[in-house]
């Protein structure tokens, strides 16, 4: 596996993708609500309840819009289980997709449902397995592409990634999560004008398309900030600004940028609107972070020292 020059595929990807779907017809997998309501099956010997990523399930419930198999025997089954997927009810939809597979174990979306709960309990083995069949069954589903692709980056398998969600995009050339999920696993790699050149198609397609969210536009200003590129880097903060005014991710990334171009008072300004917001992935530590370096570079050592005891306090509460 290649070793990644910049933080590894976890650390980048985005942490609020698609959180709110439009519900699409009856068989289509769908999105939890945009609360991210944290549950696990227990089928594989996990406790219910356990956390699960917000960006992670909202990602792993987006709609699979490919076209659908003829009926098959197992399709019912398999309508049971979406049913309880988008209820919560993941034990249950285990069963279900499990009966599903039994009548019919190439059913495509069965398949495809199975991998997405299997990755939300993290078991990758048992999701590259489920794909693997799903592609055997039907090559032309970019979806199940895609999501082949989704599980070698989460574990970091970089190359593997790539190649996978280059098959997608070819699949589906206008869907706009494939050339996100493509430069964050280019990034991570290095290969910074390839990532950027991806993050900017995935805007073009959101803009296109109506997918476009925060996290297409700031994981470009991420890169941009990187390479030193303030101008452009302020463009897509603004435009997430506009397009999530309430969200403490772009405000976040607008104090970021302002620190790292010099000015400290701006970025406090930005940093403690980011903590007063609570939509958003950017954790409270982060901000408090950030609003002790841009305390600490403007000389007010008494409000640094403030943020910097609440992130102890937020270390003590989770020791217990």
């Amino acid at each position: 596996m290649a070793r990644a020059l910049v933080p590894a595929a976890s650390a980048l990807m985005p942490t609020s993708v698609f959180a709110t779907v439009a519900r699409p017809p009856a068989g289509v997998e769908t999105s939890l609500d945009a609360a991210g309501k944290s549950a696990c099956a227990t089928k594989w010997g996990l406790a219910r309840g356990c956390a699960i990523r917000i960006a992670l399930l909202l990602f792993l419930l987006a709609p699979w819009t490919a076209a659908q198999a003829p009926p098959s025997a197992g399709y019912p089954a398999y309508e049971k289980a979406n049913r309880l997927f988008v209820a919560g009810k993941y034990q249950e939809s285990f069963n279900a997709v499990d009966e599903a597979l039994r009548m019919d174990p190439k059913l495509v979306p069965a398949l495809t449902l199975k991998a997405k709960l299997a990755m939300a309990a993290n078991r990758y083995d048992v999701a590259r397995e489920s794909l693997e069949r799903a592609i055997a069954a039907d090559p032309s589903s970019w979806y199940a592409q895609f999501l082949y692709g989704f599980q070698f980056y989460r574990q970091n398998e970089l190359p593997a990634a790539i190649q996978a969600l280059e098959k997608a995009r070819r699949l589906n050339p206008r869907d706009a999560r494939t050339p996100l999920y493509l430069g964050l696993a280019r990034e991570s790699l290095g290969q910074t004008k390839e990532a950027l050149e991806t993050y900017r198609e995935a805007i073009r397609l959101g803009e296109a398309s109506g997918q476009l969210d925060t996290d297409m536009l700031l994981s470009c200003s991420r890169l941009l900030l990187r390479l030193g590129d303030f101008e452009a880097c302020r463009v897509w903060i603004d435009r997430a600004l506009k397009l999530a005014p309430n969200s403490r991710d772009p405000h976040f990334e607008s104090a970021r940028l302002l620190l790292k171009a010099g000015n400290a008072a701006g970025a406090a300004k930005e940093g403690e609107i980011a903590l007063g917001l609570h939509i958003g992935d950017v954790t409270d530590r982060q901000v408090h972070f950030l609003l002790v370096q841009a305390y600490q570079t403007g000389g007010r050592e008494q409000d640094a020292e403030r943020h910097a005891a609440a992130i102890r306090a937020v270390e003590e509460r989770e020791r217990k």
